[in-house]
């Protein structure tokens, strides 16, 4: 009996000691294929709409009618940009997406950021740029928040990722190249902090492209920088990102060239982290059109597949996530009005520029 029990002792220390490395190495290998898709889905008002002029696009029926188009094309996450006064249509079709952030309203005021999901989001946080230029002209960049929408989305069975949905100072004048980067230098700073406990995305509207070269920092600051691999340049350019030759030989390198066709604004960037290594398996271009034939936004919209891979280094996070809540009503309020304050200000400050744009 005794020599049974102490058996039976020895068994089970081997067993409590395997056990850890049996369980990571049945970790190891386990991998989960996700689809996304950014889109700058262009929800500022339209003055013909808004003019009744009839050959403008109504944008209530064209939100309408994007909701129910990307809920049909089923994808896994969504990152929008210029979500604004329209936001309401363009919710009401995306019926299969139960997650979401909350909303920050139209302009002036709102940041036109927002993700849509069939998994859980978690800790939605919110910073807007530090510098903006542009305040009639030059992108107007200046009169909403614009900024970064920081998310973790939960895929399941212990796979975590930091999303970033930004979009970035509009324009190619040296006030907005220069507020671009540093756009670039406070998300690189930001991406840096966080460290690499988790895989990570960032995507949105970045106005910039990698084959332009135009002083902003894309390549030093994110690439470099923070280690982020791009996917179109992984997926369609062999990996490469100094030899664009096939694609300018082919489709030409100035804008509208390259606008939602190759090296465009809309952007996956991505790298492992936590254990977990992120391939780019996909990625393209696509649009969405109205009743009519005609885009729906003047961006094309970037879609990708990604596999996220457990390796022998993954450990689950322990960080606690929560559902950001939406702010009170009188929070929401008076935040939109100071922001209205403001930018009130910068445009009686800009009077001349305002009339100088508008022609009068």
């Amino acid at each position: 009996m005794k020599k049974t029990t102490k058996f039976l002792s020895c068994l089970l220390a081997a067993i409590l000691v395997c056990l850890p490395c049996a369980l990571g190495a049945s970790a190891a290998g386990e991998s989960k294929t996700v689809s996304m898709l950014c889109y700058n889905v262009a929800g500022l008002p339209n003055i013909d709409d808004l003019l009744g002029k009839p050959d403008a696009q109504h944008l209530t029926t064209n939100q309408t009618l994007l909701g129910q188009q990307l809920n049909e094309s089923a994808y896994d996450v969504i990152a929008v940009q210029e979500d604004f006064n329209y936001h309401r249509y363009l919710e009401k079709g995306l019926t299969s997406y139960p997650n979401k952030t909350n909303h920050t309203g139209g302009v002036p005021g709102g940041d036109g950021l927002n993700v849509f999901a069939r998994v859980p989001v978690y800790n939605e946080t919110r910073t807007t740029w530090d510098s903006l230029y542009g305040v009639i002209d030059d992108g107007a960049d200046e009169m909403t928040p614009k900024g970064i929408l920081y998310t973790v989305l939960d895929f399941g069975d212990g796979v975590l990722v930091d999303l970033y949905d930004i979009h970035a100072d509009a324009y190619g004048d040296a006030g907005s190249v220069a507020a671009r980067k540093d756009n670039f230098r406070q998300l690189a700073e930001i991406i840096q902090k966080r460290g690499t406990d988790r895989p990570v995305i960032v995507t949105g509207d970045f106005n910039a492209s990698v084959h332009i070269g135009g002083g902003d920092g894309l390549n030093e600051l994110l690439y470099q920088g923070c280690g982020l691999k791009d996917a179109w340049f992984e997926v369609c350019n062999n990996g490469d990102y100094e030899n664009y030759s096939y694609w300018e030989e082919t489709y030409g390198g100035g804008w509208p060239n390259y606008w939602g066709v190759w090296d465009s604004l809309e952007k996956f960037l991505y790298r492992d982290g936590g254990g977990i290594h992120v391939e780019a398996n996909t990625f393209a271009y696509t649009d969405f059109l109205d009743n009519e034939g005609r885009s729906i936004s003047d961006h094309k919209a970037a879609e990708a597949t990604f596999t996220f891979t457990k390796t022998d280094d993954f450990a689950e996070s322990d960080e606690a996530l929560s559902v950001t809540s939406a702010p009170k009503k009188h929070e929401f309020i008076l935040k939109k009005l100071f922001i209205i304050l403001i930018d009130l200000f910068k445009a009686i400050a800009h009077f001349d520029e305002a009339r100088a744009f508008l022609g009068f």
